[in-house]
């Protein structure tokens, strides 16, 4: 399936002092730990419509997916379809 599932529940995605916080309710949690392994599964090779160094990915936008007050977010694969090179920005841990 490459389509990632609906989030569910209550999901707040906001910066505070410099820091990303994501607070939701339990219904809120289990969805978006859903749409993360859906992210960390989906078999980008087999996405026709994405070329060769996309990586596959997700935004959430305020009052849509996710509180009116959050922040617009995405959530991206580090590892590009076809080559699996990770962003030359990337630093690791």
């Amino acid at each position: 399936m490459n389509v990632p599932p609906d989030l569910t529940g209550n999901v707040e995605i906001s910066e505070d002092k410099g820091r990303i916080v994501i607070a939701a309710d339990p219904e809120g949690l289990k969805s978006f730990a859903r749409m993360l392994i859906w992210l960390a599964e989906v078999d980008q090779e087999s996405i026709e419509h994405m070329t060769d160094g996309e990586r596959e990915h997700i935004h959430l936008s305020p009052g849509t997916h996710i509180s009116n007050n959050s922040a617009e977010t995405e959530i991206c694969r580090l590892d590009a379809k076809g080559t699996g090179t990770f962003p030359k920005t990337y630093k690791p841990a």
